[in-house]
């Protein structure tokens, strides 16, 4: 249970599994972040004069956790974290360009079980020359992100 509570801080976030070799992170949460590699499956489509082309928006750029809550009552554990996440496609790129994304993720987790028992993932802000398609596909990006944070938050109280 004590190692399910230090993890669940730093699996609060974790995304699907970016490249982490030229971004900083000054804190260890922010480090976890990256070490999961969330910005590695990161791909969208660009159109320009008729022609598209498959980009991938797959180097972390930055972390920045703004705010962490959590809580532990019994068995029962919740977290509340705010946090931006910047992605970017890598130097080699045809398209350059990346994203910057700013989500409030509330969950619940069962300490018996490790089962999440509530999720809610809300961008709230994007930026960046991708920005705009990240908000257009907000339930869709909400809805694999609170999949894979379930996923981890299992497979973290499995060791």
């Amino acid at each position: 249970m004590r190692k399910c509570l230090g993890l669940l801080a730093a699996g609060v976030f974790l995304l699907q599994p970016c490249s982490f070799a030229n971004a900083q992170a000054p804190n260890a949460l922010e480090r976890a972040i990256g070490d999961a590699q969330p910005c590695r499956s990161l791909k969208t489509k660009v159109s320009s004069l008729g022609i598209s082309v498959e980009v991938g928006v797959d180097k972390l750029d930055s972390v920045k956790i703004e705010n962490l809550e959590l809580s532990v009552n019994g068995d029962a554990a919740e977290a509340s974290v705010r946090g931006t996440l910047a992605c970017k496609t890598s130097g080699e790129a045809l398209v350059k360009g990346g994203f910057s994304a700013t989500a409030e993720v509330r969950l619940k987790v069962d300490l018996t079980t490790c089962k999440t028992t509530e999720t809610s993932i809300d961008i709230v802000k994007t930026g960046g020359r991708f920005g705009d398609i990240v908000m257009g596909l907000e339930t869709e990006i909400s809805g694999a992100l609170r999949r894979s944070l379930e996923k981890n938050l299992a497979k973290l109280c499995e060791k």
